[in-house]
C-alpha cells in the first residue's frame, strides 16, 4: 500500500493491541473507502490503472489478517488462562476438555494415571474408549448440548464410574480453544462423594425432612430402603419424592439424583455459578441440530412465538414476566441458530429458521400462535410468514430490521452506516473487522454500547443511559454468544442480500410499528417494507427511536393480541 495509507495501518495494528477501540478502526477504514471510492473523472494516473483500488484493498485486508492472527494469539491466551484458572487444577480427579467428536483437547496429568485403564480409558493418540456404550452415547448428546447448558452426572452402575459434565462457552480465538466443548470429570469409585442432607437442604429449597430423603437416595437409589432407613411410611416417602421432584422441576426419580449429585459436587467444588436464572429448553431437530428455546409467562396460558434482536440483547423478558402472567401469556423465545445453545450450521440464511420453527410447534403440541418479532427477528418471521402460510395466525413486526432491498445508506447512524460501506466495498473487511470488534465487545461491552448510543437519538440514548437495562443487555448479549459471536457478523451480511422470500404471499394479519427516529432502520425504509406486505397496519412513533422495545413491548403485544378486546369482553 502507499506511504500515505501509513496512518491507517498503523490504527489496524493498535487495534489489536486494544480492541476496545474497533469503532475507531470502523470509523477509519470507512473514511478510506469512501475516499478511494470518490475517483474524479481528471485522476489520469488512477484511470490508467483500473485494477489499483482492487490492489489497495487486497493490501488492506493482508495487514487485517495479520492484525487478527495477533489479535486472536493474544484472545486465545486470555481465554485459556481464565478457563485453566477456573478449572483447570481445582479438581483431585481426572479433567478432560473434549471437542466436536469427543477428542480430548486437553486434560490434566492425573487424567493420564487414572485413565491408563479401566472402563473409560484415554489412548495416546487422545481418544476415550468405554465399555459402557450407552455412557458414551449419553456423553455425546451432553456434548452436542442436547440436554443444554447445564452440569450433568452421567453414571454406569455396572462399571461403577460417573461422568460429571460442564458445557463451556465456545472461544472466538483461533486455535484448540476455540473447539473445546465439555470439560469432564471422572469420578469412579471412592471418588464420588454423597452430598450431605445439609449441603442439599442449602443448595435447593427443601425441607430438613426432604433433605434426609434424598441424601438417603443419592447414597443408596432405593426409596423403599431409604423409608425404612427414616422409619417413615413408603407413602410418606412417596409423598416427599413428589414435593422434591415438584421443587428441582424434574420427572423422574434418576434426573433427580443426577440434579441434586451434580449440583452439590460442584458446589463442593466451588465451580463458577451461572447468574442466568432462565431455563433453557432444548429439542433435537431432524438433522440432529438441537434447537433452543426460553418460556416466560403462564405455562398453560395462551402460546405466543418471539424472536429477539440481532446481537441477542434484547428485550429481557423477565421484565414483563408478571404482566405475562396477568395476561395469561405463553411466551416462547425461539434462540436461533448459532445463538446461546442453538446449533450453529453454516450459510444459515432468513428462510431458513421456518423449518425449525414448524418442527418446535409440532414438538410443543402448538397451533397456529401469534408470532411477535423485534429488531434482527423480523426477517426470519417474515419469510417464515410468507413460506409457511399456515404457521402463524397474525405476525407482529417492532422495528424490525430490513434486507438490502429496503436500505437506505444516507439515513443510518455512523457505525451501521460504516459497517455497511465496508461490507459493500468487501465482505472481508467487514468480517476482518469484526473479528478485532468481538473481543472489544467482550472485553469492554459498556465501551461497545456507548459508542453505539454515540450516534442514535435521545430516546435511544436513555435506554443505554438507564444502568439496568444496559446490565441487562450485557447479560443478555453474553448468554447469546455461548457459542460465539461469530453469527452477529453472518446475520449482518445476510442483510446484503434479498430478503429470500416474497413478503405479498404472507396471507395472516400483520402489526407493524416502527421509530421514526431510529438510525439503524430508517422509518422511509420501513414504510417501504410495509407497502409490499397485504393486510399489514402500519403506525410509526415521532419521538421513538430503534431500542423503542421496553417502551412499547406491552401495547405492542396488547394490540397484536387484540387483548385490550377481551378485557371488553370480559366487561374490564
Amino acid at each position: 500500500m502507499k506511504n500515505d495509507n501509513d496512518a491507517l495501518i498503523g490504527k489496524i495494528y493498535e487495534t489489536a493491541l486494544s480492541p476496545g477501540d474497533w469503532v475507531e478502526l470502523l470509523d477509519t477504514i470507512a473514511s478510506w473507502t469512501e475516499e478511494k471510492g470518490n475517483v474524479s473523472a481528471d485522476d489520469s494516473a488512477l484511470a490508467a490503472k483500473p485494477t489499483s483500488r482492487s490492489e489497495e484493498v487486497e493490501g488492506l485486508i493482508t495487514h487485517l489478517e495479520r492484525a487478527v492472527r495477533s489479535s486472536s494469539y493474544m484472545h486465545a491466551l486470555e481465554d485459556r488462562t481464565n478457563m485453566l484458572n477456573a478449572m483447570y487444577n481445582q479438581m483431585p480427579w481426572p479433567m478432560l476438555m473434549l471437542g466436536d467428536q469427543l477428542q480430548v483437547l486437553e486434560s490434566n496429568p492425573v487424567a493420564h494415571q487414572v485413565l491408563a485403564e479401566g472402563p473409560v480409558r484415554l489412548r495416546a493418540d487422545g481418544t476415550l474408549s468405554f465399555a459402557d456404550t450407552e455412557l458414551r452415547r449419553a456423553l455425546e448428546r451432553v456434548n452436542k448440548l442436547a440436554e443444554g447448558r447445564g452440569t450433568q452426572l452421567l453414571t454406569s452402575p455396572e462399571d461403577g464410574i460417573s461422568l460429571l459434565c460442564l458445557p463451556v462457552q465456545k472461544s472466538d480465538a483461533l486455535g484448540a480453544i476455540s473447539q473445546v466443548r465439555t470439560i469432564v470429570w471422572v469420578l469412579a469409585g471412592h471418588s464420588i462423594v454423597t452430598p450431605s442432607a445439609d449441603m442439599l437442604r442449602s443448595v435447593f429449597n427443601i425441607t430438613e425432612a426432604e433433605s434426609r430423603l434424598l441424601h438417603l437416595l443419592c447414597k443408596i437409589g432405593n426409596l423403599q430402603q431409604s423409608a425404612q432407613l427414616l422409619n417413615v411410611k413408603i407413602s410418606t416417602a412417596r409423598s416427599q419424592l413428589k414435593s422434591i421432584m415438584g421443587k428441582l422441576n424434574t420427572t423422574s426419580q434418576v434426573q433427580l439424583v443426577s440434579h441434586a449429585m451434580g449440583h452439590a459436587l460442584v458446589q463442593a467444588a466451588r465451580l463458577p455459578q451461572t447468574t442466568d436464572d432462565d431455563e433453557e429448553f432444548t429439542v433435537t431437530l431432524p438433522d440432529g441440530r438441537v434447537l433452543s428455546w426460553y418460556e416466560y409467562g403462564d405455562p398453560k396460558g395462551r402460546p405466543v412465538l418471539t424472536l429477539e434482536n440481532q446481537g441477542a440483547s434484547m428485550p429481557d423478558h423477565t421484565v414483563f414476566e408478571q404482566w405475562y402472567r396477568q395476561q395469561g401469556l405463553r411466551m416462547i423465545l425461539i434462540v436461533r441458530p448459532g445463538y446461546g445453545i442453538s446449533t450453529y450450521k453454516a450459510n444459515y440464511q432468513f428462510k431458513d429458521l421456518g423449518d425449525d420453527i414448524q418442527f418446535l410447534c409440532a414438538h410443543l403440541d402448538i397451533k397456529k400462535p401469534a408470532m411477535a418479532a423485534y429488531c434482527g427477528g423480523g426477517p426470519y418471521a417474515l419469510c417464515t410468514a410468507a413460506l409457511h402460510p399456515d404457521l402463524f395466525d397474525r405476525l407482529g413486526l417492532l422495528g424490525t430490521t430490513l434486507a438490502i432491498e429496503h436500505f437506505e445508506l444516507d439515513k443510518l447512524e455512523p457505525i451501521h452506516r460504516m459497517c455497511l460501506q465496508i461490507s459493500r466495498r468487501d465482505p472481508r473487511l467487514f468480517m476482518l473487522i469484526g473479528r478485532l470488534g468481538v473481543r472489544g465487545v467482550q472485553k469492554a461491552p459498556e465501551k461497545f454500547f456507548k459508542m453505539l448510543a454515540r450516534g442514535l437519538s435521545q430516546a435511544d440514548k436513555d435506554v443505554f443511559n438507564d444502568p439496568d437495562l444496559l446490565a441487562r443487555a450485557i447479560k443478555r448479549t453474553r448468554r447469546g454468544h455461548f457459542q460465539g459471536a461469530r453469527v452477529m457478523m453472518e446475520e449482518y451480511l445476510n442483510h446484503l442480500k434479498p430478503l429470500g422470500a416474497d413478503v405479498s404471499k404472507i396471507t395472516v394479519p400483520v402489526l407493524q410499528w416502527h421509530g421514526e427516529t431510529d438510525g439503524i432502520i430508517s422509518i422511509g425504509g420501513a414504510r417501504s417494507l410495509a407497502a409490499e406486505i397485504p393486510n399489514v397496519t402500519f403506525q410509526s412513533f415521532p419521538e421513538l427511536g430503534h431500542f423503542m422495545v421496553y417502551d412499547l413491548w406491552q401495547d405492542f403485544l396488547t394490540e397484536l393480541l387484540g387483548l385490550h378486546m377481551t378485557k371488553l369482553d370480559q366487561g374490564g
